[in-house]
């Protein structure tokens, strides 16, 4: 079995570089003009992708729907640079609405041939025999015993970090640092501490996981199913505050992955409250966006003021236009990287990148253990988080003060071109099972924990690729450090395979 699906593998992979290249080719000899090229460079990411995943599915069936690899495949493959592209083939005229041109450019398709390489990078890494020898039965073992205690949860431990949680986020708002509401000059002033204070302010999702799986567990506690909804229903709430919309359907997303962990199963009733949560994110957060950039009196220092603005914008009449996009657009237009991305890529062939003030995209990912550790006050000069401003600036040549997400694979290619997107994926690919196998979070509570605390980092690959660096380097030993704290465990310190309900009792 193992031996046909590494054969399988092979020519899925050999298939896929070959078509790709005489695609690129064609594309290259003028037989092929960029939207056709950049059509079948999309299909054939997406055909490749399918494999790959019915592969896991097959090979590694063990909560394979949440395994990373297969999570990264969809959110930064799937919607960044492949279902999203479908974009460039609707009417002109709802393009326009989004401010995208409803061409495909030369860069596009480079960059589409680039996006292929990675994909092809990151599920090497995640197939080869680096990566299977560290996730060996015996390794494993030895992990989980040494770094995840999984005996019992301490008693008050999801009130406390919901305490944590809320005080770090008012702070927030106090220091005028909270989400959208937040200003450049306070982020900026204040950029020592806005580190800690966005950790505290996770730890409110880490007692939803918690709660979550406590809920799911069999023969649960009545205490279980209050603390879950009530922790659910509070990190809704920041997220209508913060003012962003990812953070909204954040928790539908954290409930249904714990019940497919607990349980094995999802239900579709997630699915449908994603969908609602998402429409009503854009209902109330795009006029309390609005709002909150006409208003020069705003007060972002408190949350009434705040929460005020968010209604006020709510309860005003929606103005008659029929300038907006579609929800569907509006969506897929924010999702997709090959449009925006492609701009960077022209910038570096033309040699326009390196002028006093450009990041230095190769320095910050080889400092990135300097990064993770190093606090800002010892660090005056460590790099800010500007990254998407200087790419609305500078390479889009945009005035307004907004940042702009390029895409990893735009990054790497800043970074050191080819050869860095294959470095980079592949060690993706491969922390991606090193991690999800050594954590197995379907069978430990504690490394549930770790799970959730680096899921994000390595399934939705940032823009600023330095940063899932900074992040696996910082917040993996934080999170092991933190379940030492709120895990008591056993005296021998052995390791011994617990059913997650037991766990929770």
């Amino acid at each position: 079995m193992r031996q046909r699906a590494s054969h399988i593998s092979i020519i899925n992979t050999t298939f896929t570089a070959a078509t790709g290249l005489l695609l690129y080719v064609l594309y290259a000899g003028e037989i092929l003009g960029e939207r056709a090229a950049y059509t079948g460079l999309t299909l054939l990411l997406l055909t490749y992708l399918g494999i790959e995943v019915a592969k896991v599915r097959r090979v590694h069936p063990v909560r394979w729907a949440i395994n990373p690899v297969v999570l990264g495949s969809f959110v930064t493959f799937a919607m960044g640079y492949g279902l999203t592209n479908a974009l460039f083939f609707i009417p002109a005229e709802q393009l326009d609405l989004v401010g995208i041109f409803p061409e495909v450019t030369p860069a596009m398709v480079k960059l589409m041939g680039l996006v292929l390489v990675a994909a092809l990078a990151m599920w090497g890494g995640y197939w080869s025999p680096f990566a299977a020898k560290l996730t060996s039965p015996t390794v494993v073992a030895r992990t989980q015993t040494r770094f995840l205690p999984n005996v019992r949860l301490r008693t008050l431990t999801i009130p406390i970090l919901l305490l944590i949680s809320a005080g770090s986020r008012l702070l927030q708002v106090k220091l005028g640092v909270f989400g959208y509401s937040s200003t450049y000059e306070q982020l900026i002033e204040l950029r020592s501490v806005t580190q800690y204070l966005s950790i505290g302010a996770s730890l409110g999702k880490l007692a939803l996981v918690l709660a979550a799986c406590r809920y799911f567990a069999a023969n649960h506690k009545k205490s279980a199913s209050k603390w879950f909804f009530f922790a659910l229903g509070l990190e809704v709430l920041w997220g209508f505050l913060s003012g962003f919309k990812s953070v909204v359907v954040m928790p539908f997303i954290i409930a249904a992955i714990c019940q497919y962990l607990m349980t094995g199963k999802m239900s579709k009733q997630w699915f449908m409250f994603f969908i609602a949560g998402l429409v009503a994110a854009y209902a109330v957060i795009e006029p309390f966006r609005a709002a909150r950039n006409e208003d020069t009196g705003f007060r972002s220092t408190s949350l009434f003021a705040i929460g005020s603005t968010m209604w006020e914008a709510l309860a005003k009449p929606p103005e008659a236009a029929d300038d907006s996009p579609s929800l569907i657009v509006a969506v897929a237009s924010r999702s997709n990287l090959s449009y925006i991305g492609s701009f960077g890529v022209d910038f570096a062939d033309a040699g326009m990148h390196g002028a006093p003030g450009d990041p230095d995209f190769l320095g910050n990912l080889l400092l990135a253990p300097a990064h993770a550790w190093i606090p800002r006050f010892l660090w005056d000069s460590k790099p800010l988080g500007t990254l998407g401003l200087w790419y609305n600036q500078t390479v889009l040549g945009l005035s307004h003060f907004s940042s702009t997400a390029m895409g990893p694979i735009t990054y790497l290619y800043f970074a050191g071109g080819v050869v860095a997107i294959i470095i980079g994926f592949w060690l993706i690919g491969a922390m991606q099972r090193i991690l999800f196998f050594s954590l197995q979070p379907w069978n430990s509570l504690s490394g549930t924990v770790v799970f959730f605390g680096i899921l994000q980092t390595i399934t939705i690959i940032d823009s600023a690729f330095n940063g899932v660096l900074v992040s696996l380097l910082r917040d993996l030993p934080l999170m092991i450090i933190l379940c030492f704290l709120i895990f008591a465990r056993a005296r021998s310190g052995s390791f011994r395979y617990v059913a997650p309900s037991s766990v929770l009792r």
